[in-house]
């Protein structure tokens, strides 16, 4: 720690491992006040969950369903009003492809 890395383990990478296998059990959120980057990852998660249950009941696997291309799609930075679909951002704008 004294050579400047706060937690004493080196490397980003490392320490999310060491808190991921570390976490315990699942703790009360409640009372959290959750940033912008915390609801990505919420809403993220509650999308895996909603796919894996649509799978497991028979539904197409994540991204079968869509009719776009995933070469046209890429990472996305930058400030947008609030009622910018957030799932518009980075999709190069071309005509829909439908999955055969």
């Amino acid at each position: 720690m004294k050579r400047g890395d706060f937690t004493g383990i080196t490397g980003i990478p490392t320490q999310d491992m060491a808190m991921w296998e570390s976490m315990g059990p699942i703790t009360d959120r409640s009372q959290d006040n959750p940033g912008a980057s915390d609801l990505a990852v919420a809403q993220f998660r509650r999308m895996m969950v909603a796919a894996a249950k649509k799978f497991r009941d028979g539904g197409p696997a994540i991204g079968a369903d869509k009719e776009l291309p995933y070469a046209s799609l890429s990472s996305f930075e930058g400030v947008v009003p609030k009622t910018t679909d957030w799932r518009a951002l980075g999709v190069a704008a071309q005509p829909a492809v439908t999955a055969k």
